[in-house]
Formats: C-alpha cells, sequence, structure tokens
C-alpha cells in the first residue's frame, strides 16, 4: 500500500513538473507570435489520441471534442477570449490550438485534468521495462464531458441544477436566476464570467436528457442573445464514441477525431431520438449594441424570445477538409 502511495506521488510530481513546462513554454509562444484575433485559423483538427514526451495518449475522443469545442468558443467574442486568457490552462490550450501544436495542447488540459481531479478520471500506467532510465507512460483519457467541467469552477457565476430544481447563484442572484431559467428546461447549466452578471458563455450539461434539438438561440429577459456554438454527442450506434458539432462562420460542421474530414451536420435535421445523444451544449453571449433591458449599464441586446434552429441550415454545406 505504502508502495502504491509512493509511486502516485511520483508520478502526480512528474506530470506536475510537465504541465509546468508547457505552460511557460506556452507563455513564451503567445510573446513570440502574438494571438491576434486576425491571425486566429477557424478551423483546426485534432487527429485522435497523440504522445508528449513520454505520455502516449489514447481513448483521447472526449478531449479531443472538448477542446475543438472551447476553441469555437474561444474565437466567437473577445468576452469569451479575455475569460480564457484569465485561466493559465484554458489559455495555454487554446495558444497551443493556435499553433497548430496539437500534442502540446492534448498534454496541457490532460496533465491539468489529472491534477484538478479528486477522483482520477484518467487511468496511467508505467509500459516500459525496469532497465529503462526514462519511464513511458499510457495515459487513457476514457472518460465523458461532465468530468472536465470542472476547469471551469472559478468561472462559475451561477448554476442550475436540473435534477434539484434549484438555481445557486454566487452573486447578482436575480439577474443570474432571469438568464438561467432560459435555458432550465435542458439541464445542468452553468453561467460563466467574471465579477459580474452578465455571462460570456453558457455551458449545459444535457447528459442525455434531450431527445430533440436544443434552440439556436436564446434570448434572455434583458434581450441578451446566446448563441448555441457546440453540441458534444455520441451516436446511439457507438455510444463510447464522443463527437462535436461545431458551428464555424457560416455553417455546422461534425468533428470526429477518427476521420480526416469534416462532415455535413444539420442540427435542424439531426435525430436526437434515434441517432445522436446530447452529452453537452455551449452557448455564447453574442454582444449586438446596447440594451435599454439589462440593469446596471451592461451592454448587450438582441431580440426577444427562444428562437428555433434556422432553416437555413436545411441546405447541407459543402464539405471542408481537416487542416492537420
Amino acid at each position: 500500500m505504502e508502495v502504491q502511495i509512493y509511486r502516485h506521488l511520483l508520478l502526480d510530481l512528474f506530470i506536475l513538473n510537465w504541465n509546468q513546462y508547457l505552460l511557460t513554454k506556452a507563455d513564451k509562444l503567445v510573446k513570440r507570435i502574438g494571438l491576434s484575433s486576425e491571425e486566429l485559423p477557424d478551423a483546426i483538427s485534432l487527429p485522435a489520441d497523440g504522445q508528449y514526451g513520454p505520455f502516449k495518449f489514447i481513448n483521447m475522443c472526449v478531449t479531443d471534442s472538448l477542446l475543438m469545442a472551447l476553441y469555437r468558443l474561444y474565437l466567437k467574442t473577445d468576452r469569451v477570449k479575455s475569460l480564457f486568457s484569465c485561466h493559465e490552462i484554458l489559455r495555454a490550450a487554446m495558444v497551443f490550438l493556435h499553433a497548430r501544436m496539437y500534442n502540446e495542447a492534448k498534454a496541457c488540459w490532460v496533465f491539468a485534468q489529472i491534477n484538478l481531479a479528486t477522483n482520477r478520471i484518467f487511468k496511467v500506467t508505467v509500459t516500459n521495462d525496469s532497465l529503462s532510465i526514462v519511464p513511458c507512460f499510457v495515459v487513457d483519457a476514457r472518460s465523458e464531458p461532465k468530468d472536465h467541467l470542472n476547469i471551469f469552477n472559478e468561472f462559475v457565476l451561477a448554476t442550475y441544477h436540473f435534477d434539484e430544481d434549484n438555481i445557486i447563484a454566487a452573486i447578482h442572484q436575480k439577474t443570474l436566476i432571469k438568464t438561467l431559467g432560459k435555458f432550465e428546461h435542458l439541464g445542468d447549466v452553468r453561467a460563466l464570467g467574471i465579477n459580474d452578471y452578465n455571462p460570456a458563455a453558457i455551458i449545459v450539461e444535457v447528459d442525455r436528457r434531450l431527445d430533440t434539438a436544443p434552440p439556436l438561440t436564446v434570448c434572455d429577459d434583458y434581450d441578451r442573445i446566446f448563441e448555441l456554438q457546440c453540441l458534444l454527442t455520441t451516436l446511439k450506434s457507438s455510444l463510447d464514441h464522443v463527437i462535436v458539432g461545431l458551428f464555424l462562420s457560416d455553417r455546422w460542421v461534425l468533428y470526429d477525431d477518427l476521420k480526416p474530414t469534416f462532415e455535413d451536420f444539420n442540427p435542424g435535421n439531426a435525430d436526437f431520438k434515434d441517432d445522436f445523444v446530447i452529452l453537452v451544449a455551449g452557448y455564447v453571449n453574442i454582444p449586438n449594441g446596447e440594451s435599454p433591458n439589462v440593469p446596471f449599464g451592461i451592454s448587450e441586446e438582441g431580440q426577444c424570445g427562444t428562437v428555433g434552429f434556422n432553416p437555413a441550415y436545411d441546405r447541407p454545406p459543402n464539405k471542408k477538409e481537416h487542416l492537420d
């Protein structure tokens, strides 16, 4: 038992050192290449699994899909960019994705989750023989998207727990309740932001509760519009493999880390009862001028009501290849 604890402590220390190296590398990269909005590539692609240093990553579909989804949120608004840039792991992951340093982005995320998790969600095994000086590790990243959402804890302004029918707001409770109440029928809701009641993004842990398409846009009582950017899903035919629908600048595509190209995806026509199973939905607060209804001078506005999927998406988009 003591030997096992000792090995875990050594592994944790080893991973911590590698993670710190990656964070430093990301900071240096930002200083060298910058991260202006004009230079950010719109369509990136993560190949399945990967390796960084002595760590080999397997069963990475959840991590790959999450990173693709978060990159879409990051590209959408300056507010989300600022939010993610305040978190060293999210900032580093976005920097590496921007530079197409995919293994570094994966490693940064995996190491962070190993360090953050109170109960290990990843299985790490040593693969080299006893004569090898440098240890080699296999990280089995098999997990569910909800296992990773703890990375947002410091940004959570309010949460809504679907099963408990309860909204918990850290600050400005009444204002946040009016926003989260628009999402409560979808699942567990997290409003993400920094020190105010005007969320930059909404993360909904649907966790298989829906069998119909979620709304493309949602408007709260202050006329703020939240636009759907990503849907992490599985297929009924392959429940252990996670993929993600992404809203690019003008169309929806489906990303699967096992396939070399993006596939057409129409959320409005997708069968969420017998084909797709929704796990997580990501919305972004879309700034669109100044709304007179938002209290305390917060700038946001849009149209009222919950809007269904745009019929324009009934026309299948042209396929776009991955840019590996």
